[in-house]
Formats: C-alpha cells, structure tokens, sequence
C-alpha cells in the first residue's frame, strides 16, 4: 500500500477580484487516499487507521459544541437556492455571450462556469470557461481581467509557464489588479515548490493577521505543511467565526478544508464529521461527499462509502473515484466489482492525460502507483517533478523511485523536501518506510 500523498483542496475558492493564495496545489484533482490495494484479498476485519497523532492529542478546538457549525447554528441560504442562481446566472450569461461576445460578458461566464465546476465537479464547465477565454483573447488580447482570469484557469491546469506569461502581459500599474496578480504569482510559487519566495504569513501563521475567512484558512494551511495540527484547526475555527455572509459556500469549503487537515493525519472519525457538515450544507459538493466516501471506507463503513462513491461517479464521472471504488471493493471482497471499476478507472485516466496531460500526471502516477503498475508511475512521476518541484512532487517520486528499487534516489529527494523547512504529516510517513543513511 501507498503512503498517502497531500490531501489538499485542489479546487481554489475564488470570488470576482480575489484568489485563495496560500493553499497547495492539487489543483483540479483531489489529493488521493492511501486506499487499499485493487484486486487484493481483504482481511476480514480489516484494521482502522489512526493516523500520526494518538487519538488523545486531537486539536481541542474540535471539542466545541459550534464546530463545525450545523446549518442551525449559523444559517446559509439553500443549496437549491444558490444552486439555482448560479445556474440561472450562466444560463443568462451564455446568451448574452452569443448574442454580445464581450471581453465583460465573457469573463463573467468563465467565472461563473469555474465557480460551478468548483462545486459540483464536472470537467465540461471547466473545459467551456477556456473555451470562451481564449475565443475573447483572441479578439481582446490585451484585456487586463481577460488575462488575469485566463491565467488562473491556466494555473488550475498546471500550465504553470503560460500562466505566467499571462501575467506578464497585464500592465503593472492596472488599478485594482495589482493585488489579485501578485497573489496567482504567489500561488503559482507555491505550486512549484518556490517557498523561499512566500511571504512572512506563510513561514510564522501563528501571527495575528487580518480577521478574514479567506486570510485565515491560508495561513492554517500553510500551519498544516508545517505540521501543526492543533495550530491549523484553531486558524480554521477562528475562520468559522469570522464568516458573515449568507451564500452557503464559503463555509462548506472551509469545513472541507479542516477535514481534510484531519485526514491527511489520519483522524478519519473526526475528518468525516466536517465532510457531514459540509454536505448539510451543499449535498453536491463533490470534494465533501467523496472524502466523506474515504473516511468511511477507512472506519469499514462499505455501503454508507458504496452509496457516496457512486453518487460523486455519477455527478462527476472522475476516474479518480472510480479508482477509491475499486479499493472499496477489493477491501469488501468484491473482486470482480473491483477489476471492473479499475478498468472503467484506466479508462478515465488515459482520457484525462491524453487531453490535459500536465494537471493530471500526479494524480494517474499515484494510481498506478496504488494499483502496482511502478514502471508507469515512475514515469508519469518523473515527468510531473520535471513540471514541479513542490513537497508532494517529490514525495510522489521518492516513493515511486523507492518501489522500483532506488532507494538512495528516494533518500535524496527526501533530503531535499527536508531542507524546505516543511514538515507536512506525509513527509513524515516517507521517512519511516524509507530507510535513509
């Protein structure tokens, strides 16, 4: 089995004239689960995971009665409602477009699809909001916001150079982009692995900063890459309590982002209570009911997992999840269930890297990985650390490297991720299933 790579949102929440800096990039994808191995006999009673910390030493903010705060506690508007809206927006938006293809209309619809796309995960709206940047660009080249939000989609594709060369092409002196364009430099920095160039905030986020949801949930996932947990969950629930607004969003990915912390160290119990919460309060966010799926694959819950894994299959038709069904499966006993959602899974993952090949290499090289095909995903691995040197590139090579049998070579990228600075719990894990001089 696999150490289990970075659980990090790949999905950037973004509002019109702000971007998320601070959160590590998986962009598009989910940081996959260690899950069992595909087409492999279960034990019977097959053991619960618990994670770095001993159970005694959970964050005790998660003692609290508010957190995660219920839809009663602090009230959201309906997911119907705000679903509904958004969906009527681009509806309007799209019309307007074809009717009026303005450089306004057409970076309003590319906002709006991508917003979509972060909620309910379908690849098409991701895929129609490039479609409609680069028809713009090519009549309005010169278009600051044009630029700006072509430039996320491309980072949110892993097109790390071109995102760049987006940017260079918007006027430095642009009012009111200024900041938004330094902030995608910073995330394209952290994308890459270039953490000597982040700010003060990222390196010390126990520092008091601006009392802000989006400010805080940065720097408690810059405390994460350092390892600390506790420091994390309390930047979290400070972020919790400093949300003002009605739309329902925001605090369910917020909660999606606490679980996460506690998935990535292994507390799946606690994990899974924040991917409830944010479920109650958007039951289509996919990276909710998908974690929520592999917390409860973790505890041994087959069929409550089953029923989520194939609701997020359906609303998505992600290959990744189709690859956690098939670890179900195989952990269940079901083998034929098993090769069978493995085969609909290579499928998927040859469509996804013949068609965007750079923000889907990490992912198809630790399924490979996963499912023991190692000259594979040492190859995809080694190409993705070519693209990008950042902590989970590397330890997604160290570990294909050191199961094809080159062990100094996995030594030496662990001394390399050592040297960051960062001590993320996956590192950690490498370190004790690598020996090392």
């Amino acid at each position: 089995m696999t150490s289990s790579l970075f659980r990090i949102d790949r999905e950037r929440l973004r509002q019109p004239g702000r971007l998320l800096a601070g959160l590590l990039s998986c962009a598009l994808l989910v940081a996959c689960a260690a899950k069992p191995p595909v087409i492999a006999e279960a034990p019977k009673e097959p053991p619960v995971k618990r994670g770095w910390l001993d159970q005694g030493t959970l964050p005790t903010v998660l003692r609290l009665p508010n957190y995660p705060a219920t839809a009663a506690q602090t009230r959201t508007t309906s997911a119907t409602i705000y679903l509904g809206n958004l969906d009527a927006r681009i509806n309007h938006l799209e019309k307007t477009y074809a009717a009026q293809p303005r450089p306004e209309v057409a970076n309003a619809l590319a906002l709006s699809l991508g917003h979509r796309a972060r909620i309910v995960g379908k690849r098409a709206d991701m895929e129609r909001a490039g479609q409609v940047l680069q028809e713009q660009l090519t009549s309005s080249p010169d278009d600051p916001q044009l630029l700006l939000t072509h430039a996320r989609w491309l980072s949110q594709l892993h097109r790390f150079n071109q995102a760049l060369a987006s940017l260079e092409r918007i006027p430095a002196d642009n009012p009111g982009l200024e900041a938004p364009v330094a902030e995608l430099r910073a995330e394209i920095d952290l994308a890459l692995g270039r953490y000597q160039s982040l700010d003060d905030t990222f390196w010390h986020p126990e520092q008091p900063g601006r009392a802000d949801l989006y400010e805080l949930a940065a720097r408690a996932n810059a405390a994460i890459m350092q390892g600390k947990l506790d420091l994390a969950s309390r930047l979290y629930f400070d972020a919790q309590s400093h949300y003002r607004d009605v739309g329902p969003f925001p605090l369910a990915w917020l909660h999606v982002q606490q679980g996460i912390a506690l998935l990535r160290f292994g507390h799946y119990a606690e994990a899974a209570k924040f991917f409830e919460a944010a479920r109650e309060r958007i039951p289509q966010f996919y990276l909710a009911t998908e974690h929520l799926a592999e917390c409860l694959t973790e505890l041994g819950e087959y069929d409550h997992a089953r029923a989520l894994y194939l609701e997020v299959i359906e609303q998505t038709a992600n290959p990744e999840f189709m690859a956690a069904l098939a670890g179900l499966e195989s952990a269940a006993g079901d083998l034929a269930a098993a090769q069978r959602w493995q085969g609909r899974a290579d499928k998927g993952y040859e469509s996804l890297l013949r068609d965007h090949p750079a923000a889907y290499t990490q992912h198809a090289a630790e399924y490979f990985l996963e499912t023991g095909r190692i000259e594979r995903a040492l190859t995809l691995a080694s190409a993705n650390l070519a693209l990008r040197q950042d902590l989970g590139s590397r330890l997604l090579y160290a570990e294909a490297v050191n199961q094809h049998g080159d062990a100094g070579a996995a030594c030496e990228q662990l001394r390399l991720a050592g040297e960051t600075g960062l001590n993320p719990p996956e590192l950690q894990s490498l370190r004790s299933q690598i020996s090392c001089p």
